[in-house]
């Protein structure tokens, strides 16, 4: 392991990928360390904690959303189509919004879309619902498929295939609420 050097990117990279592959319970430090062939404090060269690679993850997570969307709704949809990508997605997002919120493309997006339609705070607070809403619907989606995948539930086939469809019902009742 001696000699071996680690970039940002290869960590972000290896970090990404074991979420990708088993789940933010598999994330670690060490094992992204592991992984890499490299001693874990070569880690915190790059990243100053976990909290911070979780920040970097995130941000990838939704690097490919448009800085600007057309409407509310095609935010939330492109929103929630990022999170689901990934596994685990929308946990790490969650956590970053509550971390740092300044990093997230979607409540900027989504405050841009609402300032014609309310003054800067409630524009804030529209954007911050909308959000709070894609991350509460994709967490129980990401969550119920890691229990049909651990076989402590079944799926529910009177139930599977209309995600969309609900997904849809809530945030046009979210945004009805809002334009009234």
């Amino acid at each position: 392991m001696r000699g071996v050097k680690v970039t940002r990117d290869q960590i972000v990279d290896r970090a990404y990928e074991l979420l990708r592959e088993a789940g933010l319970s598999s994330l670690s430090m060490r094992r992204v360390a592991l992984d890499l062939g490299v001693q874990p404090g070569a880690l915190y060269y790059h990243v100053a904690n976990k909290q911070e690679l979780l920040a970097v993850v995130a941000a990838r997570i939704l690097k490919g959303l448009p800085g600007v969307a057309k409407d509310p709704r095609d935010a939330a949809e492109g929103f929630r189509s990022a999170l689901l990508q990934v596994r685990d997605g929308a946990e790490v997002v969650s956590f970053v919004q509550a971390y740092r919120p300044d990093l997230l493309v979607p409540t900027h997006a989504l405050r841009r879309l609402f300032t014609g339609r309310f003054d800067e705070r409630r524009a804030e607070w529209a954007a911050r619902t909308v959000v709070h809403y894609v991350l509460g619907f994709v967490s129980e989606e990401q969550n119920h498929a890691e229990l049909v995948r651990a076989g402590i539930v079944e799926e529910d086939p009177a139930h599977s295939g209309d995600s969309d469809e609900a997904f849809g019902f809530g945030i046009d009742a979210i945004l009805n609420g809002l334009s009234g």
